[in-house]
């Protein structure tokens, strides 16, 4: 039995298999020290929370306007496509609760993400990817980025999911009030504590992902460029918020 574990160690030493693992390693490390440093007040002195709010303004207030309106199109079309589908099937009663199950808790959020990441990895790599590649150098200046991408993905998130729930009303019932009250109490149904502890969970996992996954940029290797680079980190983020919504997705069933 010994003989063949001494023939596999340096197989799996030439496939690269420990190198990777200990890639990994080096990420996850990196990962919690920017997660210890954002809960630590020490850290955040006035330069860090300018610097924080400077990336949030530009991941998320410089592109409120596109993505409110971006939301209220997608809002009203999906709803408008599913009102009169269900209304054709005789299910017009449950195509709000689809428009709330499917878009507003799955969908939006992840194109809230997918939305801030796109404005945010290329931000952030243009500044971290010039940091020396050590886990402990660039910890401030990564933690600037990880915090605010992190909070503009929790508020464009947010911010989209009121607009969709005040576009699909009118849409379905038009301009008056008869339909209001069911409306609510049907937000209270589909919101049940369960549900509202994992969205808002999901969010955030989300929202820290995109903070974390550009700042991880400090630890590639510099042999590759800013594209390979760039590719590099979309592919680790798009695999993390997988994971995240796989994992919410499997909660929701037991």
């Amino acid at each position: 039995m010994a003989q063949p574990l001494q023939q596999l160690f340096p197989l799996i030493r030439r496939s690269g298999l420990t190198g990777w693992l200990a890639g990994q390693y080096r990420y996850l490390s990196f990962a919690a020290l920017l997660l210890i440093a954002s809960v630590s007040p020490s850290i955040h002195d006035q330069a860090t929370r300018r610097r924080s709010a400077s990336i949030l303004c530009c991941a998320a207030w410089q592109t409120l306007p596109g993505y409110l309106l971006a939301c209220v199109l997608l809002s009203a079309i999906l709803t408008r496509i599913v009102a009169v589908s269900a209304d054709s099937y005789g299910l017009s009663h449950l195509a709000l609760e689809a428009i709330l199950r499917v878009f507003v808790v799955e969908l939006l959020p992840l194109a809230s993400t997918l939305f801030v990441a796109m404005r945010a990895v290329p931000m952030a790599m243009l500044h971290l990817a010039a940091l020396p590649g050590q886990p402990g150098a660039g910890l401030r200046d990564a933690l600037q980025y990880a915090v605010g991408n992190a909070a503009a993905v929790v508020i464009l998130a947010i911010v989209g999911g009121i607009v969709s729930l005040l576009v699909a009303y009118p849409v379905v019932h038009g301009f008056n009030q008869w339909g209001l009250p069911a409306y609510t109490r049907l937000i209270g149904q589909v919101f049940d504590p369960i549900l509202a502890i994992a969205f808002s969970a999901k969010i955030l996992f989300f929202g820290i992902a995109v903070g974390i996954a550009p700042a991880t940029v400090v630890l590639d290797p510099r042999k590759y460029d800013t594209g390979q680079r760039e590719m590099r980190v979309m592919v680790r983020l798009l695999l993390i918020l997988i994971l995240i919504e796989g994992s919410f997705l499997m909660l929701r069933r037991f």
